[in-house]
């Protein structure tokens, strides 16, 4: 992944053929909801069929984007702040100091000045003030396509997927939509900073100690302690990669079909904050930071209406 330069083609501002492509991340309903037949509903907050879609735009709620932080996080004209679930957005890099505002601005670019839809995950702000929500907005002008914002962000490459129980039930989209800037080296994927690092790649390891990671690899072996579940992804403990998980935690990657004690073998794609104190290691506390990794396709692992192999 170092080695490839980043995509040239335009991603940015959204355009109806990314419309097309999310819409097929969807079922029959949501398909029609983005081609614009619910626009009208959406827009005015009535709910029909296609709210039982968790991830549509359906029934949110309405506010002006005034303006966009190095967050990507959106100031709305009634005071309040919406962090955009399931988006990690981009930090300075060595390369590209200015990857995270360059983020910024293209999304303000887009959002600034107009309306967005947003619903919000849970009733109370996090501890910065925050809203965290789903958020949605015209590709186009006013009345063309709703396209999620998040999806948009990862499709275009100016952000990573962010692991969290919220937004699970939108996570394979948005996971596809990394997927798709990331097989381009689009975006942050073009900066070696933001390279998936193999499991094995100890140098890269100690150069991002304490930062938000993605590890690739595969399990050698699993350690089943009385405290906690270790994965390991080399020989040497303390050496190689592992992935440890709390014996209490174990329990919601059973609930999502995800049997830990039995994937020595198996390859994984992880994501979480890097610790090296005890050689390279991610702890883990539920099953979105975790994607298995299969010859033709990658599997969401934490979607509980998927089908398990």
């Amino acid at each position: 992944m170092a080695g490839k330069r980043p995509a040239t083609r335009s991603k940015w501002p959204p355009t109806q053929s990314q419309i097309s492509v999310a819409a097929k991340r969807r079922g029959d309903a949501w398909r029609a909801c983005l081609a614009g037949l619910c626009l009208a509903q959406a827009w005015a907050g009535v709910s029909p069929a296609i709210a039982e879609d968790p991830c549509s735009a359906v029934g949110a709620r309405r506010g002006l984007v005034l303006s966009v932080n190095e967050r990507l996080e959106l100031a709305l004209n009634g005071g309040e702040t919406l962090k955009i679930v399931g988006i990690d957005p981009p930090r300075p890099t060595p390369e590209d100091p200015d990857l995270d505002t360059k983020s910024r601005d293209r999304l303000a670019s887009w959002l600034a000045g107009r309306e967005v839809l947003f619903r919000p995950l849970g009733e109370r702000h996090d501890r910065w003030g925050r809203t965290a929500a789903l958020v949605f907005a015209a590709a186009g002008d006013p009345s063309s396509a709703v396209l999620s914002v998040g999806e948009a962000l990862l499709d275009a490459g100016l952000a990573r997927f962010e692991a969290s129980a919220d937004v699970r039930p939108c996570r394979a989209a948005l996971l596809a939509a990394e997927a798709s800037a990331r097989a381009t080296a689009l975006g942050v994927w073009g900066d070696p900073y933001y390279a998936v690092i193999a499991a094995a790649d100890r140098e890269s390891f100690s150069e991002k100690a304490g930062t938000s990671v993605i590890v690739e690899g595969r399990v050698t072996h699993v350690d089943v302690g009385g405290v906690r579940m270790t994965l390991l992804f080399g020989p040497r403990r303390g050496w190689d990669f592992s992935l440890t998980i709390l014996q209490r935690n174990i329990k919601k990657f059973d609930a999502a079909g995800l049997n830990l004690a039995g994937s020595a073998g198996r390859a994984l794609r992880v994501r979480g904050l890097l610790d090296m104190q005890f050689g390279p290691q991610i702890e883990i506390s539920g099953p979105d930071a975790v994607e298995v990794i299969t010859q033709d396709r990658d599997e969401a692992a934490a979607d509980p209406a998927s089908p398990r192999r």
